[in-house]
């Protein structure tokens, strides 16, 4: 291990690479220096920064107002000498092998009889201790970094949620200071700027214990762990993400836990496309600090915004899924979004084309000389009225291509429709493949209910077409643009 001056406290010395703490002076006030006999009264001191810690005196003062359960809401530095050891590195888990943290007692000085509890905390850099590295010893003089709690009436670490900053001269490798992560928090929660894994992290972890954000965030990553692809009972998903897709065990502010969060467009997930490791993606909503020790996504109050595939899995979203897409620009899991029913009024292949009436991608309905297809957009819950729909069409190929415009009357179980359901205007022939068809539709809807907007391939000649900018009006209403 590198033997470093805490930079922040011997910049002048920070060059240099040490053997022996021996050799170096301290960068913090040693509690062991005093030339006298008497004990010492330690005054409370420090503000829980790295370049302040706060004395034992100070942390139990401070810590002291919380209830049974509570934490403090941020993270400290606090300082103090080894005065009693419960469990060393080495002490062995349920399992046979050793947990890889200690639990120690700090206090001001040797002779104070006022102690802190640091309950399993980790080594250096927030890492598990490993054989032939230093143990703990009384007398020896500390900083530890993570959160305080009251458990039970005592104040003390939470379990697993502080570190070693500093040990008798010794700091870790990246020489102590702000918390380390493998990978610097970046983003400001924003669209533009999205919240990496470890600016999530700290940014929930801010919270206080079990508290949700106020506001909403943007949190980018790439998928390094799944624990539940597809819950069956809840509709939605468990996984990290982290800033390169390594799951990383020994330092958990490099990678941000998205719990219990919805899908696309904010709706639940089915047993369709899912998720896997390696994909890229975006989620979007309230995070908090679970317990004061889990930074993650509140559940149920966030959702995947933007979702690509890894590598061979090709792109899976385009454009903002919170649009109506009557554009097309939108496109999730290669299909465009909000255009597919939940009953048998989407027949059709749809693929994406880049020859656009406007904007950068159309719709390509795929059509059949055996039987009409149809492209047909989400349920809608529409008034008794009059509605207009305006789109434009032009066909794949130079044999032209037919089309009805209409609606069907969708079931409020969802379920096949029939015949009947289905209600259409007159075809449009001849579409041209040189230029965009402006097509015009008005009907009536005489009762209030839930309906699905579509247009049929007719299946003579049944050739491809491609479609762009519909919008669907009633009077100066736009519901479809």
């Amino acid at each position: 291990m590198k033997k470093i001056l805490y930079s922040v406290f011997a910049i002048a010395m920070a060059a240099f690479t040490f053997t022996s703490c021996e050799d170096v002076p301290s960068p913090y006030d040693d509690p062991n220096d005093n030339p006298s006999d008497e004990p010492i009264v330690i005054e409370p001191s420090g503000d829980g920064t790295a370049e302040s810690p706060y004395n034992v005196a100070r942390i139990l003062e401070l810590a002291g107002a919380l209830e049974s359960g509570e934490d403090l809401p941020s993270k400290v530095y606090i300082t103090g000498v080894v005065v009693g050891i419960e469990e060393n590195y080495n002490s062995l888990g349920p399992s046979g092998t050793p947990y890889g943290n200690a639990t120690f007692t700090i206090a001001d000085n040797e002779d104070s009889n006022t102690t802190f509890l640091v309950y399993r905390a980790n080594y250096f850099d927030n890492k598990k201790w490993q054989e032939g590295q230093d143990i703990l010893e009384f007398g020896d003089s500390v900083v530890v970094y993570g959160t305080v709690t009251n458990y039970n009436g005592t104040i003390e670490t939470d379990q697993n949620n502080a570190y070693l900053v500093y040990l008798n001269g010794q700091t870790g490798e990246g020489g102590g200071g702000d918390e380390p992560t493998p990978g610097q928090p970046e983003g400001d929660g924003t669209l533009e700027n999205p919240f990496n894994a470890p600016a999530a992290y700290q940014y929930a972890a801010a919270l206080g214990a079990d508290e949700v954000s106020e506001n909403e965030v943007y949190i980018k990553g790439i998928i390094s762990q799944i624990r539940n692809n597809y819950n069956s009972n809840y509709k939605t998903a468990d996984y990290y993400i982290s800033v390169d897709g390594t799951f990383d065990s020994e330092n958990s502010g490099n990678q941000f836990y998205v719990y219990a969060s919805n899908y696309l467009n904010n709706e639940k997930y089915t047993s369709g496309d899912l998720l896997n490791v390696g994909d890229e993606v975006v989620v979007y909503g309230k995070v908090t600090n679970y317990r004061g020790n889990t930074p993650e996504t509140a559940m149920n109050q966030s959702y995947l915004y933007s979702w690509t595939k890894g590598e061979g899995g090709g792109s899976q979203d385009v454009g903002d899924p919170n649009a109506l897409n009557g554009d097309f620009e939108c496109w999730i899991g290669g299909q465009p979004n909000n255009w597919k029913s939940a009953n048998s009024a989407s027949n059709a292949t749809l693929t994406q084309s880049t020859d656009a009436h406007s904007g950068t991608y159309s719709v390509c309905v795929g059509g059949s000389s055996s039987a009409n297809k149809r492209l047909a957009y989400k349920e809608l819950e529409l008034k008794a009225g009059e509605y207009t729909m305006e789109f434009y069409v032009k066909a794949l190929t130079s044999e032209g291509a037919s089309l009805r415009p209409g609606y069907a009357i969708a079931h409020e179980d969802g379920s096949s429709l029939s015949g009947d359901d289905y209600k259409y205007g007159d075809y449009v022939n001849d579409i041209p493949n040189t230029e965009w068809m402006k097509v015009t539709y008005t009907f009536t809807i005489d009762a209030d209910g839930i309906y699905n907007v579509l247009m049929m391939n007719a299946k003579n000649p049944g050739n491809d077409f491609l479609v762009d900018d519909f919008k669907l009006t009633t009077g100066s209403t736009v519901i479809i643009e």
